[in-house]
């Protein structure tokens, strides 16, 4: 699998996108758990880190950054070079495996201990023995601060449960209505566990443990409904915004012969946006209706992708961004319910749910094709 982490990221650039809110959320609990500190130095270390962004966002304001000391552990090397651009004195950035209790070694016992983005992204049975092992990495009353998604079913209440067992005390757990995302926040109550360094917390497995995924870009298709609009909408801005740093001539360019270039793939999109809201609109009409397909290739060379306006192409791509967005945002039960016949990856009966997923993954997807 080649999931591209750093598309996947710019989605907390966009106001309103499920990543945006989450990790608002995430910066008001680490702020919370910096301000009821204990005076002196505060000591954390954060798992998967990527950019560093829920923690370093916070230090830039906060009253207490000078006493902020530990480590960000994240093992993508250019999320890691991120994050260490960005990083102040005090802070160090690991490149490094997360899952593995060496990667923690001289940063721990530590006062504050991010899990976010973890949770989602491991087994089930990692992430409860993990929180079992949570202790060898905390000072007392040490704050844990995770996420983990709501997605049926939701495991979130075990984890909780799993927290309780392990000798924690439940701070706040925040679940906000039309999100899927959850955020804990649990204090150490019990005494901590002696720290070894040979001990495997987890493997990280990612988007391959979940079922309808794209091997290609990692997009699940496990995305609950009422993320499917803030996510069309914050995508289709994303991707405006980096066709937008292409000059007349690179936006034009194909990196191969058989590659579209950057505004070919625009194109390609903002048909789709057309094509999907019609589709939709014919699915409330009709019983079953049999989709007819866009014929992508074929409009390329038709439509003389290559030769339009980027600036009418943008323009157009965001208006029917937003009118496929409203008209979703404006079904009923029944409306998501309606199905249709359709013809990818192989003819099947596919839910307008679906079909407004599978959009939102084609603005990721061809996203990171614009290159």
């Amino acid at each position: 699998m080649t999931h591209d982490w750093h598309e996947w990221h710019e989605a907390y650039d966009h106001e309103g996108s499920p990543l945006a809110r989450r990790l608002a959320v995430v910066q008001q609990c680490i702020a919370t758990a910096l301000d009821t500190a204990s005076p002196g130095p505060i000591r954390f270390v954060s798992m998967c880190a990527g950019e560093g962004r829920d923690l370093l966002g916070v230090l830039e304001h906060h009253p207490r950054r000078a006493d902020v000391r530990g480590r960000l552990v994240e093992l993508d090397p250019a999320l890691a070079a991120t994050a260490r651009a960005r990083a102040p004195a005090g802070i160090e950035v690991q490149c490094a495996d997360a899952g593995a209790t060496s990667s923690y070694r001289g940063a721990v016992p530590a006062d504050l201990v991010l899990v976010c983005g973890v949770f989602g992204n491991i087994t089930d049975v990692d992430m409860l023995s993990m929180i079992d092992l949570l202790p060898t990495l905390c000072a007392p009353n040490a704050t844990v601060i995770w996420t983990r998604h709501r997605r049926p079913p939701d495991a979130t209440p075990g984890v909780r449960r799993r927290f309780a067992q392990s000798g924690f005390a439940e701070v706040s757990f925040h679940a906000p209505e039309s999100t899927m995302y959850a955020v804990g926040v649990h204090r150490l109550t019990s005494r901590p566990h002696p720290f070894r360094s040979d001990v495997r917390l987890f493997d990280f497995v990612g988007f391959r443990a979940l079922d309808d995924v794209c091997s290609e870009c990692g997009f699940t298709y496990a995305v609950g409904r009422a993320e499917i609009t803030p996510w069309l909408r914050s995508d289709a801005h994303a991707f405006v915004e980096k066709l937008g740093r292409f000059d007349d001539v690179s936006v034009r360019t194909r990196p191969e012969p058989d590659v579209w270039s950057p505004l070919e793939y625009a194109c390609h999109v903002r048909d789709v946006l057309r094509i999907q809201t019609e589709r939709i609109l014919l699915a409330q009409e009709e019983v079953e209706p049999v989709f007819v397909p866009m014929g992508r290739d074929e409009r390329v060379v038709k439509d003389r992708y290559n030769e339009q306006d980027p600036a009418q192409v943008i323009a157009e791509f965001l208006s029917l961004a937003d009118v496929l967005a409203s008209l979703l945002d404006g079904l009923d039960v029944a409306g998501w319910e309606r199905k249709g016949v359709y013809n990818y990856p192989e003819p099947a009966l596919r839910t307008v749910e679906w079909i407004a997923i599978h959009t939102t993954h084609e603005l990721l997807h061809h996203r990171g094709d614009l290159r």
